[in-house]
């Protein structure tokens, strides 16, 4: 009988210190991740709380796999805090974040995870047009029977006197002189050369003007092979240069501008010839060779 009691008593304590060595070695590693917020769009901020207990160097997290952050984690400091942001390029759908770091006893890994689910960006919609309703058009009355409108009276017209206006006497404009170079303002037009007179004689000033070059560039004018003028372009590219011709010789000259781009202009130049001594020495020889017939004719 003692025997049993002791064999019962035994078996009690055999099955206490199981559990309890059970309890024991459950108790001695603890691995834990929260999220807070565990929920959110692509690049919004969380927060991950963890506790691992015993770790040997830091706990690394990872987002999908990949390792993104990690904390110092020691025998002493067995839980804390790490500020996370979700991928810029994550999709909507639900990852897994997992922390891992070495178990100090076994040498072996000790984890635990959570997950967090990306969110779609909300799509804005622009509101609706405003529709405006026009006025409902206006309701002319009609006017009631039997109202008798009496005529206006006729209006007398008194005819104006009439004056006689003398006419207008018109000036007139004299004729331009001959040989009188005509001005042209005209302004030039992107790739053109434009010269204020047209025609010039001998010692007349004459300006060019042209447009289309490249900013800042210096010009020169040619024409029929000589420099006759030259000039610096404004930022617009336009430019305006005297020209001047170091030789006199009657007919149309052709004008040159190299400015990064050519421009073309052309001028006549006017010589004036005076004939008035050949005329009188052609009036003395004829009127001798009439004297001498005559001379000749009465002897």
């Amino acid at each position: 009988m003692r025997f049993v009691v002791r064999l019962f008593f035994g078996a009690v304590a055999g099955t206490l210190l199981l559990l309890a060595g059970a309890g024991t070695a459950n108790a001695q590693y603890t691995s834990s991740v929260g999220l807070k917020p565990s929920s959110g769009q692509a690049g919004s901020s969380f927060t991950i709380s963890w506790n691992f207990y015993p770790c040997k160097g830091p706990v690394t997290f990872s987002w999908n796999g990949t390792p993104m952050w990690s904390a110092n984690a020691t025998l002493t400091e067995t839980s804390g805090t790490v500020a996370a942001t979700v991928p810029g390029g994550a999709q909507p759908g639900t990852y897994p974040v997992t922390g891992t770091c070495t178990n100090a006893r076994t040498g072996g890994p000790l984890s635990a995870g959570s997950r967090f689910t990306v969110t779609a960006t909300p799509t804005t919609t622009p509101p609706p047009p405003v529709t405006t309703t026009p006025p409902p058009p206006a309701t002319t009355r009609p006017t009631r029977p039997g109202t008798t409108t009496t005529p206006a009276k006729p209006t007398t017209t008194t005819p104006a006197p009439t004056t006689s206006t003398p006419p207008t006497t018109t000036a007139t404009t004299p004729p331009a002189t001959p040989g009188t170079p005509t001005t042209s303002t005209t302004a030039p037009k992107p790739g053109e050369l434009v010269l204020d007179h047209p025609s010039i004689k001998p010692g007349d000033a004459l300006s060019a003007s042209g447009k289309g070059c490249l900013p800042g560039r210096m010009v020169t004018l040619v024409s029929d092979g000589t420099e006759v003028g030259t000039a610096y372009t404004d930022s617009s590219g336009a430019f305006t240069a005297p020209v001047e011709f170091t030789r006199i010789e009657a007919g149309p000259h052709t004008v040159i501008a190299e400015c990064g781009v050519r421009l073309t202009g052309a001028v006549d130049q006017v010589v004036t010839r005076s004939s008035g001594g050949q005329t009188g020495t052609l009036v003395v020889l004829v009127f001798f060779v009439l004297a001498g017939i005559t001379v000749i004719r009465f002897r």
